[in-house]
């Protein structure tokens, strides 16, 4: 007699359960930054017991740990083929997409930069957090064929992005149009 191994039901609902409170972790980051961050926080957020988050993630560091991961994949995700979407004026769309970062999902990008500085002070998450520049390369790259002007055209729509963020200039898509010229 054959046993049927079909799809384990445990196993399914366990990393639902873990995509859940990611989820609920990167809603508390985007609310509270990563200092707000506690497994009692993100389990009134996830509207599950301290216990079930334990379970998961035993560690605060493993919990922001996978928040990175998840972050870094669903930003590569979205953004993925994004430089050959860009249309006939490719420093416009680059300007609304660094708008729509700091305008329409201003918290979701304010936790991607915590997480990101997260990062800066753990050796082991560093290749994660810098997986999530190679899909902003590749944009950077329809601009240039040169790689280090892509390199250095991320680097600073980083900076334009962080100035943002925090106040200190207002966005201008005559600043992307200008930063790329330099950088052609």
């Amino acid at each position: 007699m054959q046993v049927s191994r079909g799809v384990d039901g445990r196993r399914v609902r366990g990393e639902q359960r873990r995509s859940e409170l990611i989820k609920a972790t990167l809603t508390v980051i985007e609310r509270d930054g990563v200092a707000g961050v506690s497994h009692r926080v993100v389990a009134a957020e996830a509207d599950v017991s301290v216990a079930s988050i334990t379970y998961h993630f035993p560690t605060l560091d493993a919990l922001l740990t996978a928040a990175l991961q998840s972050a870094a994949e669903d930003l590569a995700v979205e953004l993925h083929g994004r430089g050959s979407e860009l249309g006939p004026r490719p420093a416009d769309e680059l300007a609304r997409l660094i708008e729509h970062s700091v305008v329409r999902r201003r918290g979701r990008t304010l936790a991607l930069y915590e997480l990101y500085l997260y990062a800066a002070r753990r050796p082991e998450l560093r290749e994660t957090a810098a997986a999530w520049l190679e899909p902003l390369t590749e944009i950077a790259r329809t601009f240039t064929a040169d790689p280090q002007k892509a390199q250095l055209l991320v680097a600073a729509l980083d900076g334009l992005l962080m100035q943002t963020l925090i106040g200190a200039r207002d966005l201008d898509r005559a600043d992307v149009a200008a930063l790329i010229e330099v950088l052609k």
